[in-house]
């Protein structure tokens, strides 16, 4: 290895270590409740959260694709590329930070909607090898509980160390970001 390669090694090694031995980031909200596995090259998050408004209000936001880059903070671009009925393609690019790292992220996705109660999507294409996310909508008491679960293999290099705790970030963000606009909507309609 080239000798002034080392000094920069050393330097991105001490940075692993200390985002390490840092505390994890605080959830996005409180509301929200993300949970992460790694089992080889293959992330499983799962997360529910409820939120005070009505379930047709939480649908609204979860499916306002086109709409999304103005309320999820790493979103920089969403749009419908194809609708068939309940199917539509969505193609969804942004980038996720934490500290120093950081990733783009590039995908196109088939959605299922399913009666206002449950999505289904899976990558067709992008920086993902695999994502496929299923969504639970549901009345809960006076508001409405949304329950997740993905399973994704990222397409990019993830830091080993680090790498579960900066997929957990963001969908907690991605989550805070619907939850708030959720309750922003519910508030401007006097819900």
């Amino acid at each position: 290895m080239p000798s002034v390669l080392r000094p920069l090694l050393v330097v991105v090694r001490w940075l692993l270590l200390a985002s390490c031995l840092l505390p994890p980031p605080p959830a996005a909200a409180e509301d929200v409740a993300v949970r992460i596995e790694r089992a080889g090259d293959e992330f499983i998050l799962e997360g529910a959260f409820h939120v005070a408004v009505a379930p047709a209000v939480a649908w609204a936001v979860l499916t306002d694709y086109e709409g999304m880059p103005a309320f999820v903070e790493d979103l920089r671009e969403s749009r419908v590329v194809e609708r068939d009925g309940d199917r539509l393609r969505v193609v969804q690019r942004g980038v996720t930070r934490l500290g120093p790292f950081s990733f783009d992220y590039d995908v196109e996705r088939e959605v299922t909607l399913e009666s206002g109660h449950a999505l289904h999507s899976r990558a067709l294409r992008g920086n993902v090898k695999k994502l496929d996310m299923h969504t639970l909508v549901d009345p809960e008491g006076a508001g409405t509980r949304i329950r997740f679960r993905a399973a994704m293999i990222p397409d990019f290099w993830v830091p080993p160390l680090v790498g579960a705790r900066l997929i957990r970030a963001r969908f907690e963000r991605q989550f805070d970001s619907l939850l708030k606009e959720m309750r922003r909507r519910a508030e401007a309609a006097g819900r």
